[in-house]
Order: C-alpha cells, then sequence, then structure tokens
C-alpha cells in the first residue's frame, strides 16, 4: 500500500498539473513574503515590533495570493510591488524612496537567483525551464533552490550588517564608484536575461556554466567592493575626527602654556611687590 500510494504520488508530482501548482504557490508565496520583509528591514535597518511585523506579512501574503488566481501576469506582480511598497509605508512608516529599495533589492535578487536556476536546470536536462514549468515536482525543486540562495543572502546581509544606511554620506568619489557598479550589475542581469529568453536552448553547456560562474563572482564581488568602500570612508573619517581632536588637544595645550607663562610672571611681579 505504501508503495502504491508513493507511486501515485510520484505520478501526480511528474505530470502536468496546474490545479496543483496553483495549491502550492500558497505556502510558497508566504515564505518568499517572509524572506521578502525580513530582507527590507535588515537593509532598511528598521527597528519594529513583532506585530507590525506579522501583520505585514500577513497583509501581504493574503493580497498576493488573491492578485495570483485572479489577476493576470505580469499585472500581478507589478500590484504585488505596489501592495508591498504600501504595506511598508503604513507599518514601518519609512519613505517612500526607502520602500522602493525595500522590495527592489529582494525582488532583483529574485529575478537573479530564478535565472540562475532555469540555466541550471537547462544544464542538468538539456530543455529550458519553461518546459517543466508546468510540472509540479520540478517547481518545487525550482523554488527551493530560489528560496534558499535568498535566505542565504538574508543570513549574509545579517552577518556583515549590510543596509541602506552604510551607503549614505559617503564622497562624491566614492557614490560614483558604488553607482558604476550598480549600472554594471543591471546590464549584466538584462543581458543574462536575454541570453536565457533566446539562446539557452542552444548554448553549449560549457558556456552556461562559464555564464552561472561569473554572474556569481560578479554579484559577491561587488558586495565586497561595497563593503570595502563603506569601510575605508569610515576609517578616512576616524582619521579626520583623530586630527581635529589632535588640533584641538595642541590649541588647549598651547593655551595652558601661555597661561603658564603669564601666571608665572604675575606671581613673580607679586612677589616682587611684596619683597619691596
Amino acid at each position: 500500500i505504501t508503495m502504491n500510494t508513493i507511486q501515485k504520488i510520484m505520478n501526480i508530482l511528474m505530470n502536468p498539473n496546474a490545479e496543483l501548482i496553483n495549491v502550492i504557490s500558497i505556502p510558497c508565496t508566504l515564505i518568499e513574503i517572509i524572506i521578502y520583509v525580513n530582507m527590507c528591514l535588515v537593509l532598511l535597518n528598521i527597528k519594529t515590533d513583532r506585530k507590525h511585523k506579522y501583520l505585514c506579512i500577513l497583509t501581504v501574503s493574503i493580497f498576493s495570493c488573491i492578485n495570483r488566481f485572479f489577476i493576470t501576469s505580469p499585472f500581478n506582480v507589478i500590484l504585488n510591488i505596489l501592495i508591498i511598497i504600501f504595506m511598508y509605508l503604513i507599518f514601518f512608516k519609512v519613505k517612500l524612496l526607502e520602500a522602493t529599495v525595500g522590495i527592489g533589492i529582494p525582488f532583483i535578487l529574485t529575478a537573479l537567483f530564478e535565472m540562475i536556476s532555469s540555466q541550471i536546470y537547462t544544464l542538468i536536462f538539456n530543455k529550458p525551464y519553461a518546459e517543466f514549468a508546468s510540472y509540479p515536482l520540478y517547481s518545487i525543486i525550482f523554488l527551493l533552490i530560489v528560496y534558499t540562495c535568498l535566505f542565504i543572502m538574508l543570513q549574509f546581509f545579517k552577518h556583515f550588517k549590510v543596509n541602506i544606511t552604510l551607503l549614505t554620506n559617503l564622497n562624491k568619489k566614492d557614490s560614483l564608484s558604488i553607482l558604476n557598479t550598480v549600472i554594471l550589475g543591471f546590464i549584466t542581469i538584462f543581458l543574462q536575461l536575454y541570453i536565457t529568453a533566446f539562446y539557452n536552448n542552444i548554448l553549449p553547456h560549457a558556456i552556461i556554466l562559464l555564464s552561472i560562474a561569473c554572474l556569481i563572482a560578479y554579484f559577491f564581488v561587488s558586495i565586497f567592493n561595497i563593503l570595502k568602500t563603506k569601510q575605508l570612508e569610515i576609517a578616512n573619517r576616524d582619521i579626520k575626527n583623530l586630527q581635529l581632536y589632535n588640533n584641538t588637544l595642541k590649541i588647549m595645550y598651547d593655551n595652558i602654556r601661555a597661561f603658564k607663562h603669564d601666571f608665572h610672571n604675575i606671581m613673580n611681579g607679586i612677589g616682587r611687590i611684596c619683597n619691596s
């Protein structure tokens, strides 16, 4: 009986089943929203209580599930982004630009990991992922890979305390450097998406592997350079503060020496008067 049950389950998972994929999307949506909200709180360095956090997750999840079933793609994705931004404004009391960044970065990371995962599927099965999208088992594996990567990035941001406040008060040179890195990243992701959409099924496996490796390497090198840039900026700021402190101490020391000299002269004058 157990083997028959397992076989039936595998048959269901290994055959196209749009209804089952819609059912699977409900818990997957909840997982995705949980990761998005937590990543937003870390990136924007927001301090909030559990009540507002859980209410935000629950509200966004409900709206996202409703949009998935009643609104066609890609309009449901656009509406979900707008709803998430609106909920961030309500529950976390952030500015519009901050809320946009809070959803923009996780969304870009999701697109990046989905692109890499689809290339891995193409590499393994020698077919585009679009041919497997209607199969529940392949969809579950695909989403697990994407959400695992997002969770790892969330832990990475927490561990290294990466947040938007790290990029404030940078000098012009460092700001331009980071801006160029971000622009180059968007160009790279756009080219990879174009290649994935039109040429992924005809590219050699070696090219796909090299593309994945270069994309991952660029991503982590960019984050490392941004963190190092901020550390250097903080170090330079500390050095300037120490220099100002030393200059202040020098001025105070010179004033004390001058006062000591004047006080010594006054005391000598008073001593001569007393002697006379």
